[in-house]
């Protein structure tokens, strides 16, 4: 009998390894035969691959992404026959508490008065924001999306979900389509971003939408940069300074202290830097790999992975 192989493009501690190895034999970049084995790979983990990879991958049959979004692939290089797995629910908790931390501190203006009570001052010179009572629209109701909705009813917010389907995971006051955007934006005194970025939410967010925005509403995206429209955002930040506008995505990565200049430069532009999930902290990067490595033991098994990707979203 042929033995399995797997290979990981990310690093795995010794305990994956462990667990994989009961089921496939099992190589890293690392390892001295890396190169040699790939033809051999029956299942791939990666964040992202190169598309030159996919000639040496001639076994190629399961992909199981380490991360919740699967834009990271070069996806029309990926053969039509090869499974693709996403993460999804692997940083849910991370990336919400991050969500409503970054809300929060906008919201009680708490970078402010940090600031102000550190040098002495202790004037009140700019007002909070409550929340309660308040609607919060959420863009994407995967399980990321979910876990913001629920902090929300908590807080007493209304609820707005908007999903592809016009469905919801959680309990939510009300839930659109997407095609419904243009009657959510002008509800949303918050919203949020949290949809996976593919063929149909590239650029979702652009001038001409948002615009319908409401006065002083704070929008927070932990999804992909580039559901956001860069240009107009850009412009529509300048025009509209009520508007917050804050994120954890980036649309590329460049030298240290060059990224994004020009909306660093505005006052109601605010970010973090990836730092809500996976590189955030250890602890959630091993959540991420464990659940990628159970979902490869059930591919392994023969059961069905969690997670399979439409390939038709991204092709």
């Amino acid at each position: 009998m042929t033995e399995r192989v797997v290979y990981s493009y990310v690093s795995l501690d010794r305990d994956a390894v462990s667990d994989l190895s009961k089921f496939a034999k099992v190589y890293t970049q690392e390892s001295l035969e890396a190169e040699e084995v790939k033809p051999k790979a029956e299942v791939i983990i990666c964040i992202s691959i190169k598309p030159e990879e996919f000639q040496k991958l001639r076994s190629l049959k399961f992909i199981q992404v380490l991360s919740a979004g699967v834009d990271g692939l070069p996806w029309p290089h990926v053969p039509p026959h090869v499974m693709v797995a996403g993460n999804m629910g692997s940083n849910a908790d991370a990336v919400a508490e991050h969500t409503w931390a970054i809300l929060l501190s906008i919201a009680k203006k708490t970078c402010h008065y940090f600031q102000k009570v550190q040098g002495g001052d202790f004037k009140r010179d700019v007002q909070l924001r409550l929340l309660s009572g308040k609607t919060l629209a959420v863009i994407g109701m995967g399980s990321i999306g979910a876990k913001v909705a629920e902090v929300g009813k908590v807080f007493s917010m209304r609820v707005i979900g908007v999903t592809k389907s016009g469905k919801a995971r959680t309990n939510v006051d009300e839930i659109f389509d997407a095609g419904k955007l243009g009657e959510v934006l002008p509800q949303a005194d918050v919203l949020v971003i949290s949809t996976p970025l593919t063929k149909h939410t590239k650029g979702m967010f652009r001038f001409e939408n948002l615009r319908l925005l409401k006065k002083g509403c704070i929008v927070v995206n932990v999804g992909r940069a580039e559901v956001v429209d860069r240009d107009g955002l850009l412009r529509f930040l300048r025009e509209r300074p009520d508007v917050v506008f804050a994120t954890d995505v980036w649309w590329e990565v460049k030298p240290e202290g060059s990224w994004e200049t020009e909306l660093n430069k505005l006052p109601n532009f605010f970010g973090t830097p990836w730092i809500a999930g996976a590189f955030g902290t250890p602890e959630v990067y091993n959540r991420m790999v464990k659940a990628a490595i159970n979902n490869v033991i059930k591919y392994l098994n023969g059961q069905k992975p969690d997670n399979i990707i439409d390939r038709t979203e991204y092709v």
